[in-house]
């Protein structure tokens, strides 16, 4: 235990001077261009593409090329498509699959992309970027010594290359090697600043193991890199939470929504903190936002609806309830508020009526509510908040003074 105390500390003030000298010398540098030059020229080759391909649909290189600039935009669906029309007039062609894998991988087909790349490996392709992927790929299976292998191969050719050190980070954190970890990415991320996954995934590692302020270094130099970026905003406001410092995770939750309004995520961890503090009617309106933005996020009606039950406005709470027990009838936790919330209306009103059912060989489980995020996670379990757990069943009577809204 001393040891790894050590490691840590040691670690800790490797990660502080390399920021603070960082700091020094970008102050004499001229501050980097902002990337809106780049975003003007994907435009101009999408629509130069674009162009070609109707003038002349039978050329697959026009299909790759497109492919390739859709992949940067993080347009990956489209990307599939032109991808495959390359395929499709012009079979086995090594960069055509060795692009196919990267979609794939992009869109979370982790086993449709490995096997794509064991197809590239079959056409003798040996170049960084495919041992780079076919490693990452790998590791995701579990074949770590693989991995290992093809990692160290993709180093032979291109020494340099940053991705190569980041994925030996990933392959070291799963065999639970965080110091190791974390000296990769932070070569990986010095070799190739331009690499948003690093910085995010390396302040994941730091704040689950504990390191929140490392973390926060290592948060902020990409917030510098990229300040329209809103997931570093979340990442910030993610480890702020993590470290109890619940004030400034709400002021970064709400910065990750004014960057990007489709960043509701943000919103319901914020909502968290309020429901935490007992302030439901702050968590409310934050739900409420999150319904106007995204009617379909993964269980906002039984968020709203329990957060009313909370405030007493039961009738409110019983509609939104049943909507999301319309929504998912296999929801246990749902059914269950909605049994509850009925009974103290039906109770204050002196009548009964049959609760809803629970679904056939359903588990009853208090499991916390799990927020989502659409991003890639190095670790399993980014983050879980306890929003509000399922409280236990209470009987009202029909003189009860508790504050019921109809």
């Amino acid at each position: 235990m001393a040891v790894f105390s050590r490691s840590v500390f040691i670690l800790f003030s490797f990660i502080f001077l390399l920021s603070c000298g960082r700091t020094n010398r970008e102050r004499s540098k001229i501050p980097p261009s902002p990337f809106q030059s780049e975003t003007i020229q994907d435009a101009a080759a999408m629509e130069a593409l674009t162009d070609a391909i109707r003038a002349n649909p039978s050329v697959p290189e026009n299909y790759f090329k497109r492919a390739t600039v859709l992949l940067r935009m993080g347009q990956a669906e489209k990307a599939l498509e032109d991808i495959n029309q390359a395929d499709k007039i012009r079979k086995s062609v090594g960069k055509y699959l060795l692009l196919k894998a990267r979609v794939l991988r992009e869109l979370k087909k982790y086993e449709e992309a490995l096997v794509i790349a064991q197809g590239v490996e079959l056409l003798n392709i040996e170049t960084p970027e495919f041992y780079t992927l076919i490693g990452d790929l790998t590791q995701r299976k579990g074949d770590y010594n693989r991995a290992e292998q093809y990692l160290a191969k993709s180093l032979q050719i291109a020494p340099y290359d940053g991705e190569t050190y980041f994925y030996q980070g990933t392959l070291l954190a799963r065999k639970k090697d965080t110091v190791g970890a974390v000296l990769k990415m932070l070569k990986a991320i010095d070799l190739k600043p331009g690499f948003e996954q690093g910085y995010s995934d390396l302040t994941i590692i730091l704040k689950n193991r504990g390191l929140v302020d490392s973390a926060l270094i290592i948060n902020k130099r990409a917030m510098n890199q990229f300040p329209k970026n809103p997931t570093f905003y979340l990442d910030r406001g993610l480890t702020f939470h993590k470290g109890g410092r619940l004030d400034s995770a709400l002021v970064y939750y709400q910065k990750t929504f004014e960057v990007d309004n489709r960043r509701t995520d943000a919103l319901i961890y914020a909502a968290s903190i309020y429901d935490k503090w007992k302030s439901y009617n702050k968590s409310l309106e934050l739900y409420e936002k999150v319904l106007q933005a995204n009617a379909n996020t993964p269980r906002i009606n039984y968020l709203i609806g329990i957060t009313l039950e909370e405030l007493g406005s039961l009738t409110k709470a019983e509609e939104f309830l049943k909507n999301e027990v319309l929504k998912n009838s296999e929801d246990v936790q749902a059914i269950i508020a909605l049994n509850r919330v009925s009974e103290q209306i039906n109770s204050a009103l002196g009548i009964y009526k049959a609760p809803v059912p629970l679904p056939k060989k359903a588990k009853v489980t208090t499991q916390p509510v799990i927020v989502e995020e659409p991003k890639k996670l190095l670790d399993t379990a980014r983050v879980r908040v306890n929003i509000v757990a399922p409280k236990a069943k209470v009987k009202i009577s029909t003189d009860t003074s508790r504050r019921i809204k109809f």
